[in-house]
């Protein structure tokens, strides 16, 4: 009884009326698999690992992203970009006051230079301590880009917080 219904469903799809629609979606098929094989080949990605202070407690939620493998603007700037943002994941809290941002971010060997704008100076309960916050931002880029070994912050031009 079965081998009689998938005869007839066969018989079905190969006649006249079916074959179009059929061939059709056997091209649609048959791309969708191709681009999906050259997508996943391309490596136009990279993982990075983002931490967020929890805003229930005292820990850190780790998150994973796939970021351009080579943006525009640099890996380390589009990276911290990315980190200003803020956490995909709910109830947490962000590392510095939303609107934050970069002014400019380079590298000199293994020192990177980040000079981030004046709106870190705001005080905003979505986000940590600002000190805190820049700990946090070292430790992310320095997980993520284990070739800098040194990381000077600026706030609008003039040196964050020295150790």
């Amino acid at each position: 009884m079965t081998l009689s219904i998938n005869n007839e469903m066969v018989k079905k799809m190969i006649s006249k009326e079916y074959l179009p629609k059929t061939i059709l979606s056997l091209v649609l098929l048959v791309s969708f698999v191709i681009s999906f094989i050259f997508y996943a080949a391309s490596g136009n990605f990279r993982r990075k690992i983002f931490i967020f202070p929890s805003a229930d407690s005292g820990q850190y939620v780790i998150e994973y992203r796939n970021l351009a493998s080579k943006p525009v603007q640099g890996s380390v700037q589009l990276y911290v970009d990315e980190l200003l943002l803020g956490s995909q994941i709910e109830r947490t809290k962000m590392l510095f006051t939303p609107g934050t941002r970069v002014l400019s971010c380079f590298q000199r060997g293994n020192v990177l230079f980040l000079n981030l704008s004046a709106d870190i100076l705001s005080v905003s309960d979505s986000a940590i301590d600002i000190k805190e916050g820049i700990e946090l931002l070292k430790k992310n880029i320095k997980k993520n880009f284990p070739k800098i070994e040194t990381i000077k912050v600026f706030v609008d031009g003039k040196i964050a917080f020295e150790k």
